[in-house]
Parts: C-alpha cells; structure tokens; sequence
C-alpha cells in the first residue's frame, strides 16, 4: 500500500513519455472487465484481429481476470485454467482444447511482441461468466465481479474514495500518447448532459515492481473536466510517463455525484 501511495504522488511529476511506436497513434480500447477500461496490457494493448476477435496477452488472463496461465516458448502452446475449466492453445492454431474437448475456433492465438495473445471470446464461451460484445464501440464488456482480479484493480479501489453516480456514464474510446502527454477519449452515453466536475476519467498505471500511479481523488492534481453534452465525447490530458516497466493501464470513465 505504501508502494502504491507513493507512485499517487508522483504521477503528476512524470515529465517523459517513452512508448512504443505503435502506440504513439491512436489506440482503439477493446476490453473493459468491470467498472475498469483496459488502455494497455503488457508488452501490447488488446486488439481486434483480422477476424474481428479482440485479442488479449496470455499473461492477462492471470494479472487482470484471477486465471493460472503456463507457456511452453519449444511448442509455442499455453494452458490456462480459469472458471473452473481448462483451455489448451497454440499460435497459430485453429484449434484449441477445452476441459480435452476439440474445438474449432474462427481465429488463432498469435505471437505479438514476443508474447502470445489469445482471443478472449473462446474462454467466455465456455464459462458462464456475463459478459456482452458492444457492437457500436467495438468492446468486449465482462460484467461479472468474479474475473474483477488483480492489483491494478485492487489499487484503484484502495484510492477511489469518491462518491459515483453512474459507473458506466462514459465508454472509453481510445487513447494516444504525444510528447509527455496521454489523451484518452470517451463517449458521454449517460442520455443527459454530465455538469462541469463530474465527468470522471482518471487512469491508473501499473508498474512490474508492484508500484503504481494515479491522481488521487482526495488531491487531484489535474484540472476537473468541463460540462459534456449527451451524445458528445471528451478527451482527457494527462503529463505521464510510460516505460517499459508499465505492465497495466486501466481507468473508469464515469460521472461522479
């Protein structure tokens, strides 16, 4: 915890940006578990594939939705169990292996960053977790408290002590990192005008050594959003640093009370 205080503090300090090249341009999010939009993941941000699956980092599955994950790097295979089942991929495969039964999917896992990515439908079609695919922004959206795992998760909640009105009033669109800044965009689909102060787009970064960073609520440093009309959206600017010690970036996009 007192790790995690410290990284609060010195987020608005971080004065350089260094990312990479891809994500200099604009970065479509395709994931939200939860309250929570996923903006990154290492070593690269969810995506949708040529089949219109939204791919997610094997290593996700256990940081961020509470699964047991293994690769194999010789057969380029990986075995996850989560939700009481068990999966067996590998790249470049059609075929996967659930709870040893033979399942033929649409796609196949691949290699991106030296890391292996998976879609993400195919684990949700065999669970019973809520989820639902929001066709107008592109998102898988999970919906259900038992995969809301993890310590990037954790560490919001132990610094979100503010009083919400409507956790889903905004879908995060996109993100982009320019120079020192970040600029995240989203979509007031609240059906009514959010006031001056209470749109709420507040990342949080989470950093390989445990530590983590975000503008504290109870002295937020950074300047409180305008008024958002219905049906408009928001880009919210933010001084960061990103380094290749980032593993995880998530935010809310919400109107506060």
């Amino acid at each position: 915890m007192i790790a995690g205080l410290l990284g609060a503090m010195v987020l608005s300090a971080f004065s350089t940006v260094t990312f990479t090249a891809e994500a200099a341009n604009v970065v479509p999010v395709h994931l939200k578990v939860g309250k929570y939009s996923i903006l990154y993941t290492q070593p690269a941000p969810p995506f949708a594939d040529q089949a219109h699956r939204v791919q997610v980092p094997l290593r996700s599955i256990e940081d961020l939705l509470g699964g047991k994950v293994k690769y194999n790097p010789s057969f380029k295979t990986a075995d996850v169990e989560w939700m009481g089942h068990t999966f067996q991929f590998m790249v470049n495969s059609k075929i996967v292996q659930i709870d040893g039964k033979t399942v033929q999917m649409d796609t196949t896992p691949v290699l991106k960053n030296q890391a292996m990515f998976l879609p993400i439908r195919f684990f949700l079609d065999a669970t019973d977790v809520k989820w639902r695919w929001d066709q107008a922004s592109q998102q898988i959206i999970l919906s259900d408290d038992r995969v809301v795992k993890g310590e990037p998760f954790e560490d919001f909640i132990g610094m979100d002590a503010t009083s919400v009105k409507n956790e889903n009033a905004m879908v995060i669109q996109s993100y982009s990192i320019k120079g020192k800044y970040m600029t995240i965009t989203a979509l007031n689909v609240s059906g009514h005008t959010i006031p001056a102060g209470k749109a709420d787009i507040n990342p949080l970064f989470h950093y390989s050594n445990g530590q983590f960073g975000m503008d504290p609520y109870s002295r937020s440093s950074e300047p409180p959003l305008k008024a958002v009309r219905k049906g408009d959206t928001v880009s919210k600017k933010i001084r960061g640093n990103i380094t290749g010690d980032v593993d995880y970036v998530i935010t809310v996009g919400r109107e506060l009370n």
